[in-house]
């Protein structure tokens, strides 16, 4: 695992623990909580991935997906989900 995997492999722990936390408080809203055991779920996928060596290809076409989204979304899963990004983005009407 190389230092830029180990630090993304670090923080992936840390979210995990964080959330882990959160939801045996107990006092996590009904609404919220199938959010947090979903994030839960991907980011074990995602820490399995670094570990197998697999993290940051499609899990469909085997593509590398960009590296500059998963550095800010490392859950990506498929090339689909990088394109479904774009709908979020808003450009600005002014250059």
């Amino acid at each position: 695992m190389d230092a830029k995997a180990e630090g993304l492999y670090t923080e992936l722990r840390n979210t995990r623990q964080e959330i882990l936390e959160k939801l045996m408080e107990g006092n996590s809203s009904p609404l919220i909580k199938p959010i947090l055991f979903e994030e839960l779920h991907d980011i074990e996928q995602t820490l399995a991935k670094i570990k197998s060596g697999k993290f940051g290809k499609c899990e469909i076409s085997g593509e590398l997906l960009p590296e500059d989204l998963l550095q800010v979304i490392p859950t990506l899963k498929t090339m689909e989900d990088c394109s479904r990004l774009g709908n979020f983005y808003r450009k600005s009407i002014f250059h």
